[in-house]
């Protein structure tokens, strides 16, 4: 009650100045913060982040619009954020757990998502179906959450890696790449064989060796 409380009297205080989008943050490491700030800065409207926890009512990536005033351009705007850092982002148009926004004013909610208990990533992946051939075949290991690609030139770049509701999210310096899991059946001179498969979902502009499925092939 006393943050529902503090939340009504902020916008009650913002109510006459230019919409504004309320930044709420929760678990995120220090290279997802850097990307949200630096992506903040990129969109049209001020923002503001706010040190009060995200009621756990919400998706981990949320949207609460103003209910008098939409703002769709900067509303979507904002959900491609949420997509570029791995997030698929809920919109809600109405209050929500005693968060309201009027006057164009928008709440921007984020938390991070700990890994499913039980869940383990392979340690050691290949490239494959990449979408330049010569990215093929990288080696890819996986150590608690960082993740180090072996380039062409035998230089290793450690990234940080996080799973987020079904997606693996591979952050590098201010982009982010996600992931999508599946187990097929691979072909191999041995015949058919299980795989765990994570197939990219976006594509980014640089490195291109992000634009790369990762697989291993279980052979026995």
């Amino acid at each position: 009650m006393r943050n529902g409380i503090l939340i009504c009297m902020l916008l009650l205080l913002t109510a006459c100045q230019q919409p504004t989008v309320y930044v709420y943050t929760q678990a995120l490491t220090d290279i997802q913060t850097q990307q949200l700030t630096i992506r903040l800065q990129q969109q049209s409207l001020p923002y503001q982040f706010i040190q009060l926890p995200i009621p756990k009512e919400f998706a981990a990536a949320t949207l609460l619009t103003s209910e008098d005033k939409l703002l769709t351009a900067e509303t979507e705007q904002l959900a491609g954020i949420m997509q570029a850092m791995g997030y698929q982002p809920q919109i809600n148009y109405v209050s929500a757990a005693n968060h309201h926004y009027s006057d164009g004013n928008i709440g921007f909610y984020l938390r991070g998502e700990h890994i499913e208990p039980g869940f383990n990533m392979p340690k050691l992946m290949r490239t494959t179906n990449c979408s330049e051939d010569r990215y093929n075949n990288l080696r890819v290991t996986f150590n608690e959450n960082v993740v180090a690609f072996t380039l062409l030139n035998g230089a290793r770049a450690h990234l940080e890696w996080q799973f987020y509701e079904n997606y693996l999210v591979i952050n590098y310096r201010d982009i982010s790449q996600s992931y999508t899991h599946s187990t097929p059946l691979v072909a191999t001179p041995f015949g058919e064989k299980p795989s765990d498969t994570y197939r990219y979902t976006a594509h980014v502009e640089s490195p291109q060796w992000l634009n790369c499925s990762l697989q291993v092939v279980y052979m026995d």
